[in-house]
């Protein structure tokens, strides 16, 4: 997956990019720099970037990237809300990855990672309710595909 922008800073067009894959990297004007994931599960990325007296940051969570300047996000103008903030949500996903995994599997394990995206995002929102709610839902969901399975084996 490949992002890319143009930023004005002082009159100086500035190309940054964001690719991913086996492993994460931001370029800026031609100059990579790897980026490793602030979480296991869930791809986290929260890139400072300083160009003269702008600050730019390249955050991506999970397949979502966006890019802030001074403080502001380009894509949906939202404000930036630092990714240190989710440590909470961060908890859950291991739970949700590590128990769904041992409860059913590699499918167990999938749908503790997407809930995992939700975990974050309602987290970087400040919606910590609605973070424990989902991850009520995904510890049932996961809890009923193992029941599901167990019985499907017994009959």
């Amino acid at each position: 997956m490949t992002k890319k922008w143009e930023v004005t800073v002082n009159g100086t067009n500035n190309v940054i990019e964001y690719k991913a894959g086996f492993g994460a990297k931001i370029l800026v004007n031609g100059q990579a720099y790897k980026v490793k994931s602030q979480n296991w599960w869930v791809m986290m990325v929260d890139y400072p970037i300083m160009i003269d007296d702008t600050e730019i940051r390249v955050v991506a969570i999970g397949n979502k990237v966006d890019l802030a300047v001074n403080g502001v996000y380009q894509g949906s103008g939202e404000q930036y809300q630092p990714l240190h903030k989710t440590t909470m949500c961060n908890v859950f996903i291991g739970i949700s990855c590590i128990a769904g995994f041992l409860l059913c599997g590699w499918l167990g394990l999938l749908i503790g990672a997407l809930f995992g995206t939700v975990y974050v995002r309602q987290g970087l929102a400040g919606k910590m309710g609605n973070v424990v709610g989902a991850f009520v839902g995904c510890t049932v969901i996961q809890l009923l595909i193992m029941v599901i399975v167990v019985f499907l084996q017994l009959a």
